[in-house]
């Protein structure tokens, strides 16, 4: 494999112990089951093979090292160092903030909690009664990470290419992708047209597929269809059968709310 390629990648990273008496501990996985035989499982992730840019910004350099040297459909593994993973641990991204600063951006100081301050993420390591410490370093700094992986695919069409940078880039919907005489035509999922991530993620989609094909233009379409009657009065039955449940709900706890306050004024 070379630097740049769009590949298709099964993975387990692993965090490995400080010391040999330790276990390993899963970090990351594109295995559903593996993920819940170790309590990391995520009902948000999509599990599966995931496609990754080799060398890419969010591939780790001992990780983008091993890529290059492993085939199709080869079992693989490597241990990662630090300066080759995330990075050493940096002691300047340690702060200190006051309980008034806490109580301003209203964050509960409690030692161990993730928080964002910023747009920066950390997790407070020490709350003692005016101060709080915060740790802004990436949870693996200082870790050797281990790779367990297989690369099961490598796009070659536009199509597939086009897909596997859609998923990478946003997530794995259901695109439309057609090319045309002078470019390729994206018609969106009805997801898109009110997701805000999509407003973000779209320029740096334009600028992998830029990358990795030769294409003049990139069109996003976005299609609204007139919707047929019985369509239109099956969404109306539905927000009024929605909306006879909420009433049934209020309707039950003001109920229980009475009896509570009729049994208060008995005693």
């Amino acid at each position: 494999m070379d630097e740049g390629d769009l590949i298709y990648v099964d993975y387990d990273v692993w965090v490995m112990p400080d010391d040999e008496e330790g276990e390993p501990t899963l970090f990351d996985t594109t295995d559903e089951e593996k993920s819940k035989e170790e309590e990391i499982f995520d009902e948000e992730s999509d599990y599966g093979a995931r496609p990754v840019v080799i060398g890419g910004e969010n591939v780790a350099e001992g990780f983008t090292e091993a890529l290059k040297e492993a085939e199709i459909d080869e079992e693989n593994s490597v241990e990662v160092p630090p300066e080759k993973g995330i990075g050493n641990r940096d002691p300047g991204k340690i702060e200190l903030f006051s309980m008034r600063e806490m109580d301003r951006r209203d964050i509960e100081p409690v030692e161990g909690k993730q928080v964002e301050i910023d747009n920066r993420r950390g997790r407070i390591i020490q709350a003692t009664a005016g101060r709080v410490r915060i740790d802004f370093n990436h949870p693996l700094a200082g870790k050797t990470l281990k790779y367990d992986f297989k690369i099961v695919d490598k796009p070659e069409s536009t199509e597939e290419i086009v897909e596997a940078i859609l998923e990478m880039d946003y997530q794995k919907l259901d695109f439309d992708i057609e090319e045309t005489e002078d470019g390729i035509d994206i018609v969106l999922p009805e997801q898109c047209k009110y997701d805000q991530n999509w407003f973000v993620a779209k320029y740096r989609i334009v600028g992998d597929l830029r990358e990795h094909l030769d294409v003049k233009k990139i069109r996003f379409v976005e299609e609204y269809v007139e919707k047929e009657e019985e369509d239109i009065e099956e969404e109306f039955e539905e927000l009024e059968e929605e909306a006879e449940v909420e009433m049934e709900v209020e309707t039950g706890e003001s109920e229980a709310s009475e009896e509570e306050a009729e049994e208060s004024d008995e005693e």
